[in-house]
């Protein structure tokens, strides 16, 4: 009995990942979507965890929406040049107890797992400056690659307080029909892959820490 106590009490767990990623994003706003219209996105993520099951995610994206697109309405065609930063703040539950542990039983080395919360977005097209709160929400799938790294899988899409993120003025609610819902404003969505790694280890009183 001595020795599984003592091996329940010395398993490590690391309660904070850093990592990076990268991917594409997407948008859909008040012009014309067009086929595979996908920018490269980068950032990075921090996450805490409480938990197998819960955490805290805190993830800085950075993108852009580029190019000459047509107009919704008969109008001539806009260009857009808008650099985007996206930080979202988000709660995380996982499908199955992550990361395997010898006291869990059916603990995995994978995972999928859900998130939403709340973000802001800032949007600069060399004219002006703007800060909009956005929510985001997703899924995500994790693999535990080696002791402490982490592969990471992530789709967020983001719903948008504004409607201005072509950086057009004319462009926002030019049909009148945002009024209350959320779904008629702008949305942003990004798609990454990355890489995270687990600091601050700890010993745990295993049957507490699940």
């Amino acid at each position: 009995m001595w020795v599984v106590t003592f091996n329940l009490y010395a398993q490590e767990i690391y309660t904070l990942e850093v990592g990076v990623h990268g991917g594409v994003s997407y948008f859909f706003g008040d012009v014309k979507a067009k086929p595979f219209d996908f920018q490269a996105d980068y950032g990075i993520l921090f996450r805490y965890l409480f938990n197998q099951r819960m955490s805290l995610q805190a993830d800085f994206n950075r993108t852009s929406i580029k190019g000459d697109y047509e107009q919704k309405i008969e109008a001539p065609n806009v260009t857009i040049n808008q650099n985007i930063n996206a930080l979202d703040f988000t709660f995380a539950f996982n499908f199955f107890d992550y990361i395997q542990l010898d006291y869990v039983l059916k603990s995995s080395d994978h995972t999928a797992y859900l998130f939403a919360g709340a973000g802001l977005v800032h949007l600069n097209n060399g004219n002006s400056n703007k800060l909009n709160i956005s929510v985001p929400l997703g899924v995500g799938y994790k693999f535990l690659l080696y002791e402490r790294l982490h592969l990471n899988v992530q789709w967020t899409h983001r719903l948008m307080l504004a409607d201005d993120i072509e950086g057009h003025p004319e462009l926002n609610n030019f049909l009148g029909m945002n009024g209350s819902n959320i779904l008629n404003n702008d949305h942003l969505g990004t798609v990454t892959i990355g890489l995270s790694y687990g600091l601050f280890r700890r010993k745990c009183k295993c049957f507490n820490y699940k």
